[in-house]
């Protein structure tokens, strides 16, 4: 009873002042504030007061331990979905050339091929470019059928004549096979064929005496040279795009007419040309006759092109009175 008493006072007692805090230091002396305590390096760094704690290295040299805590750190797994193919990109082989390769691709095309409805076909082919109308690289066999206009020089190997400038116009048909490619079914450059043309040339001027000393002597000129011409053909062509280049040797014979003489004659003709697909060409010929021989060269063209010019240069010489 008298315990809950002193409790009850001790409650009812009014706080301590100024002068028991005094009391109070001088009976235990002055109270000092606790000191913090240090952070501890190995706790983690958000414990402390704004202080990092180092991390532990694993990976050092001079660690004596039998091991790594937790082992080797394996590298991790790269992703395989959605990975890119290589790009392949076209490589030029060793023997590249166009008697060893196909057609490359960067090869130029003409841009109108893409929207053509046979352009897996040669032009104006049939049978899918076994026989082609107009001449191409990919063509088992062609019609070669063109026109052509020349110049050259008209030389006089004897003392009878002049040499004097020599102009023709001439139409030239005939077949163009390619063995080998008809026979393996593969592409091959080397092309065979058979070709007759007709040409009107100028005429030449002549010494009507044989004997140039004779004071008799005197200087005509001959009528228009007609010439018929037949021969071998050798053709290389020199890749296998559409309209290609190609080499053209051909070799025959010639049938024309010799300065004033009576008759005509044979002689040798040669031609060697450069085409551009079937559908024109540069060309440099001669015929060699007996006394006469003409050297020339031109320009030709396919017969779809040069036609309606041929047909419109006819009606023209034949309405100014010249006889054909």
């Amino acid at each position: 009873m008298l315990a809950h008493l002193l409790s009850f006072s001790f409650l009812l007692a009014p706080p301590a002042t100024n002068d028991a805090a005094a009391r109070a230091e001088e009976d235990f002396g002055e109270i000092e504030p606790a000191a913090k305590p240090e952070p501890d390096p190995s706790s983690s760094a958000s414990t402390g007061s704004g202080v990092l704690a180092p991390l532990p290295n694993y990976g050092d040299d001079d660690d004596d331990g039998d091991g790594d805590e937790f082992g080797e750190l394996a590298p991790a797994p790269r992703p395989t979905q959605n990975r890119k193919k290589p790009v392949v990109v076209f490589e030029e082989p060793e023997d590249f050339g166009p008697f060893y390769e196909a057609e490359p691709v960067t090869e130029l095309e003409f841009p109108g091929d893409a929207w053509r409805p046979d352009r897996k076909q040669p032009f104006a082919s049939v049978g899918g470019g076994s026989f082609c109308f107009v001449e191409d690289s990919v063509c088992g066999a062609s019609l070669i059928a063109d026109a052509d206009v020349g110049v050259g020089l008209n030389v006089i190997t004897t003392n009878r004549g002049l040499n004097v400038p020599y102009t023709q116009f001439r139409v030239r048909g005939g077949l163009s096979l390619r063995p080998l490619e008809l026979i393996k079914q593969r592409w091959h450059p080397w092309g065979v064929g058979v070709v007759g043309s007709w040409s009107l040339g100028s005429g030449s001027i002549t010494a009507t005496n044989r004997d140039p000393s004779d004071a008799n002597t005197s200087i005509v000129e001959t009528n228009s040279i007609r010439s018929y011409r037949v021969g071998l053909l050798n053709q290389i062509w020199l890749a296998q795009k559409r309209n290609a280049l190609h080499l053209d040797f051909t070799l025959g014979a010639v049938n024309s007419s010799v300065l004033d003489a009576q008759g005509r004659y044979w002689g040798t003709h040669a031609e060697f040309a450069l085409g551009f697909g079937g559908w024109g060409g540069l060309y440099f010929a001669g015929d060699f006759l007996d006394s006469d021989s003409r050297v020339f060269m031109g320009v030709r063209g396919h017969g779809i092109a040069t036609g309606p010019l041929i047909a419109l240069i006819v009606l023209g010489l034949v309405a100014g009175g010249v006889a054909l």
